[in-house]
């Protein structure tokens, strides 16, 4: 439910009716920020009363202490958890509004001044969360409807959220996403990252409820404050930036156990007696999950503590080098890294039939590229799995720090077997990936091309950085397929060996002697591989449609390069009646001694990650 709050302006409101609950462990300097951030938003007001609950810090919380004579620290000499250490403080605290504050949050200006006004209109209200951001400007979901079963499934961080961001249950559960920014609205629950609450609300409910540790707390307080008729409000009006994981990544594995185990007394606690028959289930459930997230974390922490090696080795995998622009780009870096600071391998695979061959392209490279011949650009099982090992294999063997795969096959093959090794074998492989272009339009069906979205999402969650080769590609990798969040991915501009194009002029003439054409005859040439994604048929109704239009122009239509289409398109230029103003040229090398003498170069393709003809 939502409602229309009042635009006035901020008038003058007391910051001395509201106390500030800081529980802090490990993360003092997180701590030390938050208290500034708290100090200059109040300057020259009276300031709020400020309650420090330390729960046995040993990171400078001395320090902290002693910028700050004006706050009350008070330090246990353990980690007592933060709804007792919360209550702790409570004790001492006596001003009509509380407001529990994470150390590794900042507010904004104004923050107080709108909370408070709001609060003193809206007597109703027990409970107020704040709009909250991440670090990098997204919106963190900290309002959310009251947590189901189906939460461990679409919950603000779970592995299904993050692959379908949009899906529809993700969003009903995440209220803060559905909010305009400007309206506050009635929610189930707010996070106690940032949560101010009224002492009257607090005292007819009682404290934070001891037996959660950590996590979970501040959806049964707001639970027990809505059955008690307290409203509790998402306020987007109001914001501060949030470092989320803080204090928890002090002890991850300890943390990810806090969570669940407080997910089941939530649960028990809030369920009622006629559910108790499906407790065992979720205890079953519940320990799956935080198993799935164990393995996760630990791979992710085993890879931020990789040592920095003197020669990084890079294994650059790409599924055949094939005509075209990934495989001039791939051979490009694997020749051109700075040998003092890389050592460089390059992995590929066997071209289809069919398709033009640039393995020459490697001829002259003094480190040589490894092959294998199981690695094909078809769907294959068999030959799949066969890749799969022997990849595996070669990246225990090889140990590379980084693997940088190009093209969808091989950025399957490779990612996964990198993966593979990282969980199973210790290893601490990083994974680059780059798009020259993607397979999710023109290539296949509308299920087969949304399942090659959803394998990329999963892919992502376990790849460091994404390469984009422009920024319209990496807008449709970030917003139209969300296939990762765009702090991963990273716009490089693809770099050519254009010197050979530059000097062709030199050329001039020969292309069509060798062919028999006159040099008054108009050379319109096309250049790519014959596959159903380049789009050859516009070319020859174009062809028709020129001929037509133009019948005293002497012209020639030239179809450079070969692939599975050529038959069919051979037949169609026959059935369109060009024989005669029509070339099929084949797979041509030296392409410089093409473009010498050609006078128009036409790109038809349906999707096209770099058109490479267009730029040489």
């Amino acid at each position: 439910m939502a409602f229309t709050s009042t635009d006035k302006e901020i008038s003058k409101i007391d910051l001395g009716l509201i106390d500030i609950v800081i529980v802090n462990y490990k993360s003092s300097a997180l701590l030390l920020d938050c208290l500034n951030a708290i100090f200059e938003t109040t300057q020259g007001t009276n300031q709020p009363s400020i309650f420090v609950q330390d729960n046995g810090s040993d990171d400078g919380i001395d320090d902290v202490i002693i910028q700050f004579p004006k706050v009350n620290f008070t330090r246990n000499t353990c980690n007592l958890g933060f709804s007792r250490a919360v209550n702790q403080a409570l004790k001492w605290s006596d001003a009509p509004y509380v407001l529990l504050l994470n150390p590794d949050t900042i507010v904004s200006d104004g923050f107080f001044e709108r909370i408070l006004e709001y609060m003193e209109d809206h007597q109703d209200v027990g409970v107020l969360g704040p709009r909250i951001f991440n670090t990098d400007g997204s919106l963190q979901g900290s309002a959310r409807r009251f947590p189901t079963p189906l939460t461990g499934f679409f919950g603000r961080s779970t592995l299904i959220t993050e692959l379908f961001p949009k899906n529809k249950i993700s969003s009903a559960n995440i209220l803060s996403g559905r909010s305009d920014g400007k309206t506050p609205m009635y929610v189930d629950w707010v996070s106690g990252a940032c949560m101010l609450i009224r002492r009257e609300s607090l005292d007819d409910v009682g404290n934070l409820d001891e037996r959660f540790f950590v996590y979970w707390e501040d959806a049964d307080l707001c639970a027990r404050m809505r059955k008690q008729g307290w409203k509790v409000v998402y306020f987007p009006l109001a914001s501060v930036v949030h470092h989320v994981g803080g204090s928890s990544t002090k002890r991850p594995t300890h943390s990810v156990f806090e969570f669940h185990k407080s997910s089941y007394k939530l649960l028990i606690k809030h369920c009622g007696v006629f559910w108790r028959f499906l407790w065992p289930l979720a205890v079953v459930a519940l320990a799956a999950r935080m198993a799935f997230v164990l393995t996760w974390k630990q791979a992710e922490n085993r890879r931020k503590r990789r040592p920095v090696n003197k020669r990084m080795r890079v294994m650059r995998i790409i599924a055949r080098l094939n005509v075209g622009g990934p495989a001039i780009h791939t051979v490009l870096l694997h020749e051109r890294l700075d040998p003092a600071q890389f050592e460089s391998d390059l992995l590929y695979g066997r071209i289809s039939c069919g398709e033009g061959d640039m393995s020459y392209l490697t001829a002259h490279l003094k480190r040589k590229p490894i092959t294998l011949d199981t690695l094909v650009r078809e769907i294959k099982p068999l030959k799949d799995f066969r890749s799969l090992m022997s990849t595996i294999r070669l990246l225990c063997t090889r140990q590379p720090d980084i693997v940088h795969t190009h093209t969808a096959k091989a950025g399957v093959i490779g990612r996964v077997s990198a993966i593979i090794c990282n969980c199973l074998f210790g290893t601490d492989i990083r994974l680059v990936h780059t798009f020259h272009g993607n397979v999710f339009t023109g290539y296949f069906s509308r299920v087969r091309s949304l399942s090659y979205v959803l394998i990329e999402r999963i892919l992502a969650l376990w790849t460091d950085v994404i390469v984009a080769i422009s920024k319209s590609q990496k807008r449709e990798l970030v917003e139209k397929y969300h296939v990762a969040p765009a702090k991963k991915v990273k716009i490089v501009s693809l770099g050519f060996d254009l010197a050979p194009f530059l000097s062709s002029g030199k050329h001039k003439g020969k292309f069509r002697h060798d062919m028999g054409i006159d040099s008054d005859t108009y050379l319109i040439g096309i250049i790519g591989r014959l596959v159903p994604i380049k789009n050859h048929r516009m070319f020859l109704e174009g062809a028709k449609l020129f001929l037509a239009g133009r019948p005293e122009i002497d012209v020639r239509f030239l179809v450079i390069g070969d692939g599975e289409l050529r038959n069919d398109l051979e037949a169609l230029s026959a059935d369109l009646c060009l024989t005669e103003h029509v070339l099929f040229c084949g797979w041509q090398r030296d392409l410089p001694y093409i473009y010498a003498d050609l006078d128009c170069v036409a790109l038809t393709s349906l999707n096209e990650g770099t058109p490479v003809s267009i730029i040489e």
